[in-house]
């Protein structure tokens, strides 16, 4: 039943169902240029044979320069690894803002993209559990933060609603929304129509107070397979800017996004714990970047970060479908994501390829 809701939004081999941003189009790395990738690195043994995995797994939103907020589920490795029977160690998690991620939904083992941007440790909410995972709006805490071995300085950060902003937060609102899963329906997605950027415009049809809905019909711009953790945005006008206001979470119900949209995490209702968990990682030193140790507000990256607005280069999810056939079609047994990695963990794998 738990996996059945996720399926909506998150795809692996041959298991995949709907779309990623369907009825979207392709978007430039420049287009909202916080949201990106989460890939996941590691190697496995499967009957008899070691298998080196690089999967994109999800997609996610930098919010400072060296934290990106994704769903929890999408890097809770425990219950994949209690759902597959198999042991992941010394896994790599990256972010990346590469439109095109494709090269990493077939077959695994290519090296990383150039921008690659290193996870050294990750923070999950508390209140996260797959087993009681809700379909409809509910109180799921599908949310998780990864924090950057390096700051990332030539993209501005997305920017997290205030208490009082989230007011903007209403049925009928217009907001965009990023992913880089699937583009079809079909249960086998056709090659190149998985891991490219897609965007567009959407609106919320259902409120709580812990998650809203995307996208009613089957004609409107939705969330399925592939958008978890990515970001939703609302412009809130005039001079205030765009806010990113969802982390994508899980099918709305047992049509699995056929028919119609998917949920979203509120940030606004977790802010209190986002604002912590990052404040505690600069009052022990681990952060990588704490110019602000809290939530980044809005207006600051503007005066207190140097962007190069004119680069087109980066410098540092969605599970993808896995290979439908051969030994490695049980990847659509793994494709959810808590990663306690440390930092002298991940010091200690050596070069990354």
């Amino acid at each position: 039943m738990k996996t059945a809701i996720l399926t909506g939004l998150l795809m692996g081999g041959t298991a995949a169902a709907n779309g990623d941003i369907i009825n979207g189009e392709s978007a430039a790395s420049t287009y909202y240029p916080s949201a990106g990738g989460m890939l996941a690195g590691t190697t496995v043994e499967f009957q008899g044979s070691s298998f080196e995995l690089k999967m994109l797994m999800c997609s996610a939103t930098l919010i400072a320069p060296d934290v990106v907020m994704i769903a929890a589920h999408c890097i809770d490795f425990d219950y994949l690894e209690d759902m597959a029977g198999i042991q992941f160690d010394d896994v790599d998690i990256v972010f990346s803002r590469e439109a095109d991620l494709s090269r990493f939904s077939g077959m695994p083992g290519q090296s990383w993209p150039t921008d690659a941007a290193f996870a050294w440790d990750s923070a999950t909410h508390p209140g996260w559990s797959m087993d009681q995972l809700q379909m409809g709006l509910a109180e799921n805490d599908d949310i998780a933060l990864l924090f950057l071995d390096e700051p990332i300085f030539d993209v501005e950060p997305a920017v997290l609603p205030t208490a009082a902003e989230a007011n903007a937060i209403v049925e009928g609102a217009v907001v965009d929304i990023v992913g880089w899963g699937q583009q079809t329906s079909d249960q086998t997605p056709p090659s190149g129509t998985v891991g490219i950027k897609i965007a567009g415009q959407s609106e919320i049809v259902e409120v709580s107070p812990y998650e809203f809905k995307v996208g009613e019909l089957q004609g409107d711009v939705r969330k399925c397979h592939g958008d978890s953790g990515g970001p939703t945005y609302i412009d809130l006008g005039g001079d205030n800017g765009t806010r990113v206001i969802g982390v994508t979470s899980h099918a709305y119900d047992m049509t699995d996004c056929r028919e119609t949209g998917g949920v979203d995490t509120r940030v606004d209702f977790y802010l209190d714990w986002i604002d912590a968990e990052m404040r505690a990682r600069c009052e022990d030193g681990t952060r990588s970047w704490c110019e602000t140790d809290g939530i980044v507000p809005p207006g600051f990256t503007e005066d207190a970060l140097a962007f190069d607005e004119d680069d087109d280069e980066i410098s540092g999810c969605s599970c993808t479908a896995a290979p439908s056939t051969g030994t490695l079609g049980w990847w659509a047994m793994i494709c959810l994501g808590a990663v306690g990695l440390s930092r002298r963990k991940a010091s200690s794998q050596g070069p990354r390829d």
